[in-house]
């Protein structure tokens, strides 16, 4: 007996979201920029999405050097610009969806994957937030009800020139050598 496979209608399925996380190539002028993100959007809107958020391409340095086959050329990079866009679209407009970013010259690497509604962006956290570490304590009033209450930040240590810095070190660089 042969065996029966069976394949989902993607006409059926409903849309799902998936965000799509691109580099473009830095030959792109910061002026052209913006009308090469609206050109990626109207695309996208050709093969059924709909566009729920987006991240602004900005100008970063490659962890890697990547490669891209340009006019039967190997074309190196070393910076791009890194943008995304949350999109929700039927499964059957995924495939064209790959086809274009594949075949976009201007698009050095490409990551398509299943996503959910919801913002799943964290935002970056300012280093003096972090370092003066603002806390909040829990303290119960009368009623039992438990409120927020700001605990005070901690004394910042006083600055010791460079010189005193050195000076403690050895101290007690030499202390450890005697004990030992």
């Amino acid at each position: 007996m042969a065996k029966k496979t069976v394949t989902p209608s993607t006409e059926t399925l409903e849309p799902r979201i998936y965000e799509i996380g691109y580099l473009l190539s830095p030959a792109v002028r910061d002026e052209d920029l913006e009308t090469r993100v609206s050109e990626l959007k109207e695309t996208l809107a050709k093969f059924g999405a709909t566009v729920i958020s987006e991240g602004a391409p900005e100008f970063i340095d490659l962890a890697y050097e990547m490669t891209r086959v340009i006019d039967n050329k190997n074309v190196r990079f070393n910076q791009a610009y890194f943008g995304w866009v949350k999109i929700e679209i039927e499964p059957k407009g995924i495939a064209l969806v790959k086809e274009f970013m594949d075949a976009n010259i201007g698009i050095i690497r490409y990551l398509l994957i299943l996503s959910t509604r919801e913002n799943t962006v964290i935002g970056k956290k300012p280093l003096g937030k972090m370092i003066k570490g603002e806390r909040k304590a829990l303290t119960s009033d009368e009623t039992g009800e438990a409120k927020e209450e700001a605990a005070p930040a901690a004394a910042p240590e006083a600055e010791l020139a460079p010189e005193a810095v050195e000076a403690e070190l050895d101290a007690d660089i030499k202390e450890m050598v005697k004990e030992a």
